[in-house]
C-alpha cells in the first residue's frame, strides 16, 4: 500500500511548540506508513532539524498575508499528490485550510495555544469559519480545548484532544549524556540557578519572570537566571534586566540545539507564561527531575500538579512567583520531592510514543475517506 502523503505546514521554523512538534512526528511516526513534506519559513533552526531526518522541507512564507503563499501550497499539494495538510499556527491554519478546501484534500489543525487576549475580532471569526472546512482541529490539552470551546473554535466531534508527549528518555539521555556545564554557560560554580527554555515571546512572561528575579535576589542573594531561547523580545528583556540592576545575575543563552542539555545546571524550572497549549519545555524539565514553578494557566494545569510536582502562581504576579521560588531554593528536600513526582508524572502520562499513536491514528481515519481533487 503506498504510504499516506501528508503535508505538515508550519507558520515558523524557529524555536516554539509547533517546530518541535512537527520534528517529534517527523522523527517517529512509521515512514513505510507515512510521507511527510515539511513547508514553512525558511532559515530557522528547526529548518535544519527537519533536514537531518531526511524529510523533505520546501520554503514557504506561511508567517504573513500573501496570495503566493497561498498558490505555493496548492501546487506543492497537486506535485506531490498531499492527501491531508495538517497545519500548525494561525497563518498556516489560514493557507492550509484554504489549500485543503480548493484541493478537495482533507484539513487537520492543531491549536498549539489559544491566546484569545491577543487575537482581534476579525481573527477569531476567521477562524471559526476556518473550522467548518477542517476534518479535524486537534487541541494539546483539556484545558486549551475548553478554553477554545468558550470561543467557538473546538467544533464538535471533529474537535481532538491530543496531549502533547515528550521522549523522557531521550531527555535523560541528553542531559546525562552530553550535558553543557555552568562555566560553559557563563554561570558561577555554586549558585542557585532557576531556568527556562522559551521562546522569546510577549505570551511567554518573561519581563514578569524578570521582576520577579530582582524580587527573590533579596532573599536568595547568590542565584542566577538562566533565560535560555531567543526571539523578538531579546533585546528589550536585556534592556529590562539592566534596568532591574539585574543583568549580571541573568545568563541569555540565545537559541541551543537539544536544550535538555541545560537541565543538569539548574535547580529550579520557573515558566511565567500568560497562557500556554501544553509546554514541552515544562515536561522536559520535569523528565530532566526538576521541580516547576509555573503560572496557573491553560496548558500548565495540565502539566504541573501543583504542591506535587511543583507550584502553581496567579499569571502577572511577580511576588507569588519570587516567593515561592525562594522557598524551593531554600528547601533541597522538598525540590527532590517534586522533582522525583515530575518525572514520574512525565513517564505515565505525557508519553511521546502516545501521543504518536495518536496522532497516526486520526491520520488514518482521516485519509481513510479523504483524497484529492487535482
Amino acid at each position: 500500500m503506498e504510504p499516506l502523503r501528508v503535508l505538515e505546514l508550519l507558520v515558523s521554523t524557529d524555536l516554539g511548540g509547533g517546530p518541535a512538534h512537527v520534528h517529534a512526528l517527523a522523527a517517529g511516526l512509521p515512514r513505510p506508513e507515512f510521507d511527510l513534506t515539511i513547508a514553512g519559513p525558511a532559515g530557522g533552526p528547526y529548518e535544519k532539524a527537519f533536514r537531518d531526518l531526511g524529510v523533505d522541507f520546501v520554503g514557504i512564507r506561511a508567517d504573513r498575508l500573501s496570495p503566493a503563499a497561498l498558490l505555493r501550497v496548492i501546487r506543492l499539494v497537486r506535485q506531490r499528490g498531499i492527501e491531508i495538510i495538517h497545519s500548525h499556527g494561525k497563518g498556516a491554519g489560514l493557507y492550509g485550510r484554504l489549500a485543503a478546501r480548493l484541493t478537495g484534500v482533507a484539513a487537520i489543525h492543531t491549536f498549539h495555544g489559544v491566546h484569545h487576549e491577543r487575537y482581534p475580532r476579525l481573527y477569531l471569526d476567521v477562524e471559526r469559519w476556518l473550522t467548518r472546512w477542517s476534518d479535524a482541529v486537534i487541541h494539546v490539552s483539556e484545558s486549551q480545548a475548553a478554553a477554545a470551546a468558550a470561543l467557538g473554535l473546538a467544533p464538535g466531534k471533529r474537535s481532538r484532544v491530543i496531549v502533547n508527549g515528550v521522549d523522557a528518555a531521550r531527555v535523560r539521555a541528553m542531559a546525562e549524556g552530553a550535558p553543557l556545564s555552568r562555566g560553559a554557560l557563563g554561570l558561577e560554580a555554586d549558585t542557585l540557578v532557576l531556568g527556562t527554555v522559551a521562546r522569546f515571546d510577549p505570551v511567554k512572561g518573561l519581563d514578569v519572570l524578570l521582576r520577579a528575579f530582582a524580587t527573590l535576589l533579596e532573599r536568595v542573594p547568590a542565584a542566577q537566571l538562566l533565560l535560555v531561547g531567543d526571539g523578538s523580545e531579546a533585546p528589550r528583556l536585556r534592556g529590562l534586566a539592566h534596568d532591574l540592576g539585574v543583568g549580571s545575575r541573568v545568563v541569555f543563552t540565545g537559541f541551543i540545539p537539544d536544550a535538555a542539555r541545560c537541565l543538569p545546571v539548574m535547580d529550579l524550572y520557573v515558566s511565567a507564561s500568560w497562557r500556554e497549549g501544553l509546554p514541552l519545555a515544562a515536561l522536559e524539565a520535569m523528565a530532566g527531575g526538576l521541580p516547576i514553578v509555573a503560572t496557573r494557566v491553560p496548558g500548565h494545569v495540565d502539566v504541573v500538579e501543583d504542591g506535587v510536582t511543583g507550584v502553581l502562581v496567579p499569571p502577572g504576579d511577580s511576588d507569588r512567583i519570587a516567593h515561592e521560588a525562594a522557598r524551593l531554593l531554600q528547601d533541597p528536600v522538598r525540590r527532590r520531592a517534586l522533582g522525583e513526582a515530575g518525572r514520574q508524572r512525565v513517564e505515565g502520562r505525557f508519553a511521546l510514543a502516545r501521543m504518536l499513536d495518536e496522532v497516526a491514528a486520526l491520520y488514518r481515519e482521516i485519509g481513510s475517506f479523504r483524497r484529492p481533487r487535482v
